[in-house]
């Protein structure tokens, strides 16, 4: 969001509980506290169901507020036809060339991945703005431009960590993933304090001037609390990660980055939907919380359910490459759509955000056969999700105790048809074919887990049962993955040195072992269970 005119409205959307919680990040905030109180123990006791619902519930539908804001009525598509229908068609046509191309989808994830920072960001500022607005504080002169310099600093900070001079961990032409700008890490010993004492300094500074231009500390007190959550979402830990400090802090240490993630997604989405219902129910049309919830989780769920069901591989195939290409392409679609839409500039949008206005025109929604199709398939989608949400949280379960193990792995395989990979259940399954004896099922299954997300262990049981049944390809195919994997994250020399005294030793025993010939002592990385 961003912001020219001053007019002061109510102070709260909804109330200071609701907008404290969900608008400025009180309910994360107590969270972190409780995570960093519980430390890590607490953190992964969280069972897996907790944050998959939540995702499927809360931040599905933030993507269908978007979609319900620029679709729905024909004068806003009209309105925001270059983004609706012509960069929409661009998003798509990249999509399918890095279906093919993974060097496109690479740079497609390195897009989503950087410009995910700045989004998150530009809510925080502009939910900020809107709330000194509402409360009369006026952000004229100096005050806003220096607040504005206090975000734009926070992502810059995050910007060189993430693109700093990192150890590649695979060909992005072979594997979807980050591309680092590999900003030389001697620059960023000098750039990154700087951004951070200068970021210090703007927050500091736009403090000062808004304390005095406010007529009490409440006015200020919504725009502050975005500002510590704009910190503690993203500048905190990536100044953490580049210091190397609090490393065994739930919310701010790295190795807690990729779960804890999902919280702070959750957070922004409960932000966004908290602000698009809110503008939503100015207009004519409004018909209640309750229906406008259900279409937006329609269109959300649709959004990332449709793609997975036409694109995703078979469920032999299936790799998270797909996973991340579709993240890719569903996020830098939205962050474009709400880049355009959520502007407080724009007189209409201020009239309703700041000052308590209604929509002036109807723009009357009228019912046909495309939009009839069109929330069918909806509907289709959020069936299809529910039901994998079921099969991945009761069915599954359910079979595997019960020993229903052929129906436990069609299970697996209707959800890795909507997308959703599981290797560890796989590899939990073919644990269980394994103790049956069905060894051909539980290659199967560690064939599945290695490729989802290739880990030792799969690997392992693979050469253990190969071995066994005289499976001279597949026990080599076992062993070359264990090689590889091995190999991952060390430098050029240390590999070379690695390859030079063991590694061809290692495949060579392995083919010998293969033909009948047994070497005394097998390499360390191969056990049997």
């Amino acid at each position: 969001m961003t912001t020219e005119n001053t007019s002061k409205g109510q102070p709260w959307l909804y109330g200071p509980a609701p907008d404290l919680l969900f608008g400025c990040g009180v309910l994360f905030l107590l969270a972190s506290v409780l995570l960093t109180s519980g430390g890590s123990a607490l953190f992964q006791a969280i069972p897996l169901a907790v944050p998959i619902l939540l995702v499927a519930f809360v931040s599905a539908p933030h993507y269908g507020a978007t979609l319900i804001r620029v679709y729905d009525k024909r004068a806003d598509r009209r309105a925001y036809f270059v983004f609706s229908v012509v960069t929409t068609a661009l998003i798509v046509a990249l999509f399918g060339v890095a279906l093919i191309d993974r060097w496109t989808g690479s740079v497609l994830a390195t897009v989503y991945l950087t410009w995910a920072g700045w989004h998150y960001t530009g809510q925080n500022y502009g939910i900020s703005m809107m709330f000194l607005r509402r409360r009369g504080v006026d952000p004229s002169g100096l005050a806003g431009p220096v607040l504005y310099a206090s975000f734009v600093l926070s992502f810059l900070l995050v910007f060189l960590v993430l693109h700093g001079q990192q150890t590649p961990v695979a060909d992005p032409s072979l594997e979807i993933r980050l591309i680092p700008l590999a900003i030389p890490e001697v620059a960023n010993r000098l750039l990154v304090p700087l951004v951070g004492v200068a970021y210090l300094a703007t927050t500091s500074v736009a403090a000062g001037m808004l304390v005095r231009r406010a007529n009490r500390f409440a006015d200020l007190l919504p725009t502050a609390t975005l500002v510590f959550v704009q910190a503690l979402w993203w500048s905190i830990p990536y100044a953490a990660r580049h210091f190397g400090v609090f490393a065994g802090v739930v919310p701010l240490g790295a190795d807690f980055r990729g779960g804890f993630f999902t919280w702070i997604a959750l957070a922004h989405a409960a932000q966004y939907l908290w602000i698009a219902s809110y503008y939503a129910r100015a207009a004519p049309g409004w018909d209640g919380q309750a229906r406008y919830y259900g279409r937006v989780l329609l269109a959300g769920t649709a959004i990332w359910t449709l793609p997975a069901i036409v694109f995703a591989p078979r469920a032999d195939e299936f790799d998270w490459n797909f996973a991340l290409l579709l993240a890719a392409a569903v996020n830098v679609h939205h962050f474009v759509l709400d880049g355009a839409i959520w502007k407080l500039r724009h007189s209409r949008i201020a009239r309703i955000l700041i000052a308590d206005g209604l929509e002036l025109e109807a723009g009357e929604r009228k019912p046909g056969l495309v939009r009839s199709g069109v929330w069918a398939l909806c509907a289709i989608a959020l069936v299809l999700s529910i039901l994998s949400l079921a099969d991945r949280f009761y069915v599954f379960p359910a079979a595997l105790q019960a020993g229903r193990l052929e129906a436990a792995a069609a299970s697996l395989d209707r959800q890795a048809s909507l997308g959703l990979a599981d290797s560890v259940n796989r590899f939990r399954l073919g644990r269980r074919f394994e103790a049956v004896g069905d060894l051909a099922a539980a290659s199967t299954q560690y064939e599945l887990s290695a490729k989802q997300t290739p880990r030792i262990e799969p690997f392992r049981r693979l050469v253990a049962i190969y071995d066994r049944t005289r499976n001279a390809e597949g026990f080599v195919r076992s062993c070359d993955g264990i090689f590889e994997l091995s190999s991952v994250g060390d430098s050029l020399s240390k590999r070379r040195e690695a390859q030079r005294r063991g590694f061809p030793a290692f495949r060579d025993r392995c083919i010998r072992l293969v033909q009948g010939t047994r070497p005394s002592v097998m390499n360390p990385l191969v056990r049997y269970e």
